[in-house]
């Protein structure tokens, strides 16, 4: 079952709007003092929201995830450390997500994953496009539980630090869980949402997926760019914090 959920139009409309690659022109003044970063801007869609625009700046070691707008903060992931720093503007904190390595044994339910070519794409910047489809269940009972195009050979270092960063993600779902099935907890809960080791990006760079939780995310586009590396800086002055299932803990 190849394409089940996203309309091949929109894939196809998202692979013609996408630089074969680009490399944005700065004059000399202002590339001193910067470093040069990969810099992927995507749509995304969720229930009851309208589409909003997400940029990522993915340097060597880190990734930084901004939204439009001065007062809504950014994420910054430390991939030496392998830390998530969720920044809040609003009110002045930090939310710091430390790695908690796990493993899927104690994931509640079964998957499987399917992995095709979609031979009647275009290709992107000379890859051919894949699609990468992970369900529950068999006959009438299968579901969906995520379905991401992506592409093989485009980014691969961008690829690797995305899916440390998903480790880092799922790590603290599984703290928080309590691996019980039920209405709202069911098996693309946890396949999709909680036990996400973001294999996918073992394969390539996703340029559009969908995800069991009705979001979906668009690729727009890409390009190395020249940044100041105060833009992977968490502000000294405020407050940092952690979450457990029970508690908010301040840090020092």
């Amino acid at each position: 079952m190849i394409n089940n959920i996203l309309p091949k139009l929109i894939l196809f409309t998202v692979i013609a709007s996408l630089p074969i690659f680009s490399v944005a022109k700065t004059s000399d003044d202002k590339v001193k003092n910067t470093q040069e970063v990969y810099q992927l801007s995507y749509i995304e869609r969720e229930p009851g929201i309208d589409d909003y625009e997400i940029t990522m700046l993915v340097s060597e070691r880190y990734i930084r995830i901004d939204q439009p707008g001065e007062d809504n903060g950014f994420i910054v992931y430390d991939d030496k450390d392998r830390v998530i720093y969720s920044v809040s503007h609003q009110d002045k904190s930090v939310l710091v997500i430390k790695e908690h390595v796990f493993s899927e044994d104690k994931l509640p339910v079964k998957y499987q994953t399917e992995y095709l070519e979609l031979a009647d794409a275009p290709t992107v910047s000379g890859n051919v496009i894949f699609n990468y489809r992970v369900y529950t269940g068999e006959g009438d009972s299968e579901e969906t539980c995520m379905e991401i195009q992506l592409v093989e050979n485009l980014l691969p270092e961008v690829s690797k630090l995305l899916q440390n960063y998903q480790k880092v993600v799922s790590g603290q779902q599984v703290k928080m869980t309590d691996n019980k099935i039920s209405d709202m907890q069911t098996a693309c809960y946890f396949v999709d949402q909680i036990y996400n080791t973001g294999a996918y990006y073992e394969k390539g760079l996703p340029i559009q997926e969908w995800h069991s939780n009705e979001r979906f995310k668009i690729l727009s586009s890409y390009k190395k760019v020249n940044v100041n590396p105060g833009k992977f800086i968490v502000p000294e002055k405020y407050r940092q914090f952690s979450v457990d299932k029970n508690s908010k803990t301040f840090l020092e």
